[in-house]
């Protein structure tokens, strides 16, 4: 009896606990988080760049969707714009495994940026790099694959608060054109 007790209390501990998906946004609010924080579209020319874009609602094979176009050039030491939205409350890394998205695109490398307390400086973020296609799709991105763009950032956004996110489309010369329909931590 004390071993099938033992057993059944080791198998419980060794089971994995799940957090439950956070969705961030799904555009039930357009251009508002879940959490009402506002979506803002932002480009290179805060620096001196001469990327051109918008940023609206509509609809792309029947899902409603942010699309962000736009021309990325990396002219004037230029080269992104993007959709950010800050975070309020922050989440904290240690309650995720990462962050997903659904999204559409034109078949170019897009960037999810996540900025903590310990980004102060614009140009400071964590990364993480995919590929669009033209199908709606979901992408999932470990926040154990997410990379710092400056050396003095501590390497890993672990254990961090994540205070906001971005959709970025950058750092090469290209036409933009991608759709976000679902936006979340898992």
């Amino acid at each position: 009896m004390k071993k099938l007790i033992f057993l059944i209390l080791f198998l419980i501990c060794q089971t994995k606990v799940s957090s439950k998906d956070m969705i961030l946004d799904k555009l039930k609010n357009p251009k508002l988080t879940n959490q009402f924080q506002q979506w803002n579209f932002i480009t290179d020319q805060v620096m001196g760049g001469l990327s051109t874009g918008k940023f609206i609602v509509e609809k792309v094979d029947g899902v409603k969707c942010y699309r962000m176009t736009g021309d990325v050039t990396t002219k004037n030491n230029g080269g992104f714009i993007q959709i950010r939205a800050k975070l309020n409350p922050e989440i904290n890394s240690k309650d995720y495994e990462g962050v997903y998205i659904k999204v559409y695109g034109n078949e170019k490398n897009y960037n999810l940026h996540l900025r903590t307390g310990l980004t102060l400086a614009p140009w400071q973020y964590y990364s993480y790099t995919f590929f669009t296609t033209q199908t709606w799709s979901e992408i999932k991105a470990p926040l154990k694959e997410f990379k710092k763009s400056n050396f003095y950032q501590p390497e890993s956004i672990i254990g961090q608060n994540i205070k906001s996110i971005g959709l970025v489309a950058g750092f090469d010369d290209f036409k933009s054109d991608i759709c976000l329909s679902e936006i979340g931590f898992y």
